[in-house]
């Protein structure tokens, strides 16, 4: 009679441990879709609010002392370039800048088009005193009218923000 007792006591254990399992898979199988979903929307979220403070110049008129800020505000963020083309003494004037000036080398860029091309420049050399200085070639006046465009890559990644003149 013991051993029946001992027996039925461990089958009814294992019976158990056994229901308790199948539940936890059962669960985790079931959360892992609603888990997916999760994570998408929170990339998706991270990837609007890095985008949100470039939001100003996603294709606005800013004036010349808007893109002398956009240099100030984006020194941080590495690799960003800022290209610029405007009109002055009847020619256009075109050249990148990168405010985290780690390198003077940047993507080709299209002036025409608005679009990045194959391969490096190294006009990216401009920085914040040829922009406010009177005397550079880069000087831009801060009352100038700018058409600002964002440029992403393939990835929709934001990897330049152009300003041409209008």
């Amino acid at each position: 009679m013991e051993n029946i007792s001992v027996f039925l006591k461990t089958t009814i254990s294992i019976l158990i441990t056994l229901a308790i399992i199948t539940s936890g898979m059962f669960l985790w199988s079931a959360s892992q879709p609603v888990l997916q979903l999760a994570n998408g929307q929170a990339a998706a979220q991270a990837r609007e609010l890095t985008e949100q403070q470039y939001s100003a110049y996603d294709n606005q008129l800013v004036s010349g002392s808007q893109i002398v800020t956009a240099y100030r505000r984006y020194a941080t963020h590495e690799g960003l370039v800022l290209y610029v083309q405007f009109y002055k003494n009847g020619t256009y004037t075109n050249f990148g800048m990168r405010p985290d000036e780690i390198s003077s080398a940047c993507r080709n860029f299209n002036y025409s088009s608005g679009q990045v091309e194959e391969g490096t420049s190294y006009n990216c050399y401009a920085d914040e005193d040829d922009l406010t200085s009177n005397y550079s070639s880069y000087y831009i006046s801060p009352q100038s009218r700018f058409r600002a465009t964002l440029i992403k890559d393939a990835n929709n990644t934001i990897q330049a923000i152009y300003f041409r003149s209008q």
